[in-house]
């Protein structure tokens, strides 16, 4: 009879337990995420980036991807009327908790996961309005909802956005994703989170910082104007100067023909 070495039996135990722990976090809530790339490089000639996302999240799922930069204060001029001839200033509208950057993917449409509270109805309910004429609603003004107005010039410009599709999800619980992030990005920290929605409640969730940072002459001129001011404001002087004279000795050359 041929003896089983210790050894094996204790390797064996411990592929049970592994096998046993990936089960567990696969039906239990876990959510695994990887990004590709970690860091978002912004040069001279980068025109935005594709963030590449896969993972393991419970079977059965629908997944929710979203890209989020860090929540801010804003002030909006509001434009009117004054006595119904000239339009001037009203006032000052100050918003808080506005994001940065909201971009969020689908599986499946979010009323129909109810993942609603992910996506950017989430994001106007949560920006908070203070001040100016909407606020205060003279003029009729009141009826203007000012953080669903900042939500569309958002999406107009790249920075808000919802959507479905872009992620694949199998049988076992696997996915895939790709989010397109925009041009218009500044440097700093801004968060990858994954939501696993299972009869319309979050199953499990993940997060993983993803930084955009400078590189090349972006960085040198952001150096050079918050650094050193003083000799940006020079260079800068020089360059609006040399530009001039090189438009107006184009033109000189065109009327001399």
């Amino acid at each position: 009879m041929r003896r089983t070495h210790p050894l094996h039996i204790v390797s064996g135990l411990l592929l049970c337990l592994c096998l046993l722990a990936a089960t567990a976090r696969a039906d239990d809530g876990g959510v695994a995420l990887a990004v590709k790339p970690g860091d978002i490089v912004i040069g001279t000639a980068y025109t935005g980036t594709t963030l590449h996302f896969s993972g393991e999240a419970p079977r059965g799922s629908a997944i929710v991807a979203r890209f989020t930069g860090a929540s801010g204060d804003l002030a909006l001029r509001q434009k009117g009327k004054a006595f119904g001839l000239l339009w001037m200033n009203m006032g000052t509208v100050h918003l808080h908790d506005v994001p940065s950057v909201y971009l969020v993917a689908s599986s499946r449409p979010l009323a129909d996961i109810g993942g609603t509270g992910l996506g950017l109805d989430a994001v106007r309910a949560g920006v908070q309005q203070e001040g100016g004429a909407a606020a205060q609603g003279p003029d009729g003004l009141d009826a203007l909802d000012v953080p669903a107005e900042l939500v569309r010039l958002k999406q107009h410009d790249g920075l808000y956005r919802e959507g479905v599709g872009g992620i694949t999800v199998t049988d076992d619980g696997t996915f895939s994703a790709e989010l397109a992030i925009p041009s218009r990005m500044s440097p700093g920290t801004y968060t990858v989170e994954v939501f696993a929605l299972r009869d319309g409640q979050v199953a499990g969730s993940t997060s993983a910082p993803v930084r955009a940072e400078l590189v090349g002459a972006p960085a040198w001129l952001a150096h050079m104007a918050f650094d050193r001011g003083l000799l940006y404001g020079v260079l800068a002087t020089l360059v609006a100067i040399l530009a001039g004279l090189a438009v107006g000795l184009v033109f000189q050359s065109k009327g001399a023909h």
